[in-house]
């Protein structure tokens, strides 16, 4: 197409064309402006929200943590008073619940032969002396004829020798004597210490042996709970721990205090056990009661928190609190937990605030809104 065929443009298209260049190019000039303008002076952006928690602020307390555990009454003393010498029983002297005191005959068997050993051994002694009379006479007669030159030396000192052998039969007689006194001794069973019966072993008319029991005897004072502790706990049992004996049969408690800690597990439980005797006299309670105990494993004064308030990550455990409105966090050492309630031993104060609402969005610095306590109506 040639230029003579071109459509002309006419001047009022023209002056439309214009002034829509024109206001084209007044809003690119506009945008550009306000684009520089918000570059060189933006806008604020809006404020955060606070984020409303609840607190709960600290106060110092007292504390104890206690574990229940549960035994029986066992008695500190016991003995099987055993026979000491082979004889026939003849009296049995306490049955069983029977209490006794100390140095009590409990049983006797028959003295016989212990008698006749001993009127053997008197008459052996009977028979020494009067050959040690007689001896010391002839001893002094060849002392008098020696000094006259009318026996020899080997007569005097036969007769010294027949002394002193005689003197040396008569000391091993009498210590045999003694010890067949104290065999006579024997054929009397007596009780060691005051206690009870527990059990008669032998009966009248059997054959005691040396050896063999005769009769069970228990200390009704004092008395001592043996407690079992499962073997995961055993490490925190030490002598001097707090403990509240309880006795569910009397419904009565004392006061007492850790005594003894069994190095070794019980083979079958694995429980280690312990013991704390009961401080008390004059009591109905008798060995194989149940007992229930109430150690107290620690104590001392922190600061309580709820539990779910405590957490933990990568630096350690930590909360997180309130000062001046915004979220602070607070490294922390807790101590035991227990019913919901976590102890801090370190790094708090009392008077701190801190935030038990469960939010994982709360972080460091981040603006809160705390309730006021509900005034009274």
């Amino acid at each position: 197409m040639t230029t003579a065929d071109s459509p002309r443009i006419s001047r009022r298209q023209r002056r439309t064309l214009i002034v829509i260049g024109l206001l084209l190019a007044s809003w690119i000039g506009w945008a550009a402006i306000t684009r520089v303008q918000a570059r060189l002076d933006p806008v604020a952006a809006p404020a955060a929200v606070p984020t409303a928690v609840e607190v709960v602020e600290l106060q110092e307390q007292a504390y104890a943590v206690t574990r229940r555990y549960r035994g029986s009454l066992e008695a500190e003393r016991r003995a099987v008073v055993s026979a000491r010498l082979t004889a026939p029983v003849l009296e049995v002297l306490h049955w069983e619940g029977s209490a006794v005191g100390k140095h009590a005959s409990l049983m006797r068997l028959d003295p016989t032969e212990s008698e006749q050993e001993v009127a053997r051994l008197d008459a052996v002694a009977e028979r020494i002396a009067a050959e040690l009379r007689m001896a010391h006479q002839n001893q002094t007669r060849q002392e008098a004829l020696h000094a006259r030159d009318l026996t020899p030396e080997h007569s005097l000192d036969e007769a010294r020798q027949r002394v002193e052998m005689l003197e040396a039969q008569q000391k091993e007689n009498r210590a045999a004597l003694a010890l067949a006194h104290t065999r006579l001794g024997y054929a009397e069973a007596r009780a060691p210490f005051a206690g009870i019966i527990q059990r008669v072993y032998a009966k009248p008319g059997e054959m005691a042996a040396a050896g063999k029991p005769l009769v069970e005897l228990v200390a009704s004072e004092p008395l001592k709970a043996v407690i079992a502790v499962p073997q995961a706990e055993a490490a925190a049992m030490t002598p001097g721990l707090a403990v509240r004996l309880e006795v569910p049969a009397l419904r009565r408690s004392w006061v007492s205090t850790l005594a003894r800690v069994h190095p070794i597990l019980e083979p079958g439980t694995r429980n280690a056990m312990v013991e704390a005797f009961i401080p008390a006299t004059g009591t109905p309670l008798r060995p194989g009661m149940a007992v229930e105990a109430l150690i107290t494993l620690e104590q001392g004064a922190g600061l309580p928190v709820p539990t779910h308030a405590v957490h933990n990550d990568a630096q350690g455990a930590f909360v997180w609190t309130v000062r001046e409105r915004t979220v602070r966090r607070h490294a922390v050492e807790p101590g035991p937990a227990r019913d919901g309630v976590t102890w801090i031993r370190a790094g708090l104060e009392p008077g701190v605030k801190v935030i038990t609402t469960p939010d994982p969005r709360l972080a460091e610095g981040d603006p809160v809104s705390v309730p006021e306590p509900a005034g009274p109506r």
